[in-house]
């Protein structure tokens, strides 16, 4: 019987550093996840603060050469806008699809975590049982 513990500690052993191995790799991913968020805060951010100066260097240049009621204008202003909201928009859907991604990796980390862990315990009965003669 005194192997029958010997080998059910170091099952314990090793699901526990199953478990602790599979803790670290969910933690990286949502460390990953918050990196690739604040990047993407950055480029909306960066992207808003592009169209406004493209805006206002349009508003610049109208002041300068009497054209500030003039359709060239509201019309230059409002593409940027247009284009502002589309790249706003794919930028979103990219973070959408980076955020599942990620909800994927973790929840493949946590059912690879669980089947190494039941693996190790299937390991253990199977050497269990040829050890006392009870497998053959």
């Amino acid at each position: 019987m005194p192997v029958f513990w010997v080998i059910a500690a170091a099952t314990a052993a090793s699901a526990y550093s199953s478990y602790k191995a599979g803790e670290a790799q969910q933690d990286q991913y949502a460390a990953e996840a918050r990196k690739a968020e604040i990047q993407n805060i950055r480029s909306v951010r960066q992207q808003i603060r592009e169209a406004r100066m493209a805006q206002a260097s349009m508003t610049n240049v109208a002041a300068q050469t009497g054209g500030m009621g003039g359709s060239a204008l509201a019309g230059g202003i409002s593409s940027v806008g247009s284009q502002l909201a589309g790249n706003l928009s794919y930028m979103s859907d990219i973070a959408d699809q980076n955020t599942a991604i990620t909800n994927a990796a973790i929840s493949a980390s946590q059912y690879q975590t669980t089947a190494t862990i039941f693996g190790a315990i299937g390991s253990v009965a199977g050497t269990y049982g040829k050890a006392t003669g009870k497998m053959k």
